[in-house]
């Protein structure tokens, strides 16, 4: 991000942090997109990332005192949103929720594919490979999700986890190893 955005962000915040409603409510504007995508990747739901969202820049509103500039506003906002869709995810409230990913949502290119049986095949390879990730240790399901779900950086991931930059790489390579070696077992085999 260039450093008039930072700039702007700057003013901004300070504004806000003297309560100013209406800079507050740019960078709302600004950042809710970005928020809420990075909450629907964890959730798979547009209502709960909704939710979350919302929760996420009431929570960011009520610390605005907190925030020190050590790092991108956004970073700091992310962090927010992805320690509380965690929370979320591990509440038996998700868990009793959680379901099959809509057909909509999975943005498959169907001609791709030459008969129904391989749309078929491979929509339930999604869903099951998506619910084998769920079962990841949160380290590891994070981790993945950043960078696969986000396309982030292992620099990005490091910062917005707060972990070393070597456990990042080391929780995502255990992820795929272990999606490879699901796969071999549940798919590969069983067909």
């Amino acid at each position: 991000m260039s450093n008039n955005s930072n700039d702007i962000d700057s003013v901004l915040i300070d504004k806000a942090k003297n309560g100013n409603e209406g800079a507050f409510k740019i960078l709302v504007n600004k950042y809710y997109p970005r928020v809420y995508a990075s909450l629907f990747s964890f959730t798979k739901s547009k209502e709960d990332s909704e939710d979350l969202a919302q929760h996420t820049f009431i929570k960011v509103w009520q610390q605005l005192d907190t925030f020190r500039g050590d790092s991108a506003f956004f970073t700091w906002v992310y962090r927010i949103a992805i320690n509380l869709a965690k929370n979320f995810v591990v509440s038996s409230n998700f868990k009793k929720q959680r379901s099959n990913i809509p057909m909509e949502d999975l943005n498959i290119d169907f001609s791709s594919f030459d008969s129904v049986e391989e749309v078929i095949i491979h929509d339930e390879s999604m869903d099951k490979i998506s619910n084998f990730v769920n079962t990841l240790p949160e380290s590891l399901k994070t981790a993945f999700t950043l960078r696969e779900s986000e396309g982030k950086s292992y620099e990005e991931i490091s910062v917005i986890t707060n972990t070393p930059i070597g456990t990042v790489r080391s929780r995502i390579f255990r992820a795929r190893e272990s999606i490879i070696e699901y796969m071999k077992k549940e798919l590969i085999n069983h067909e």
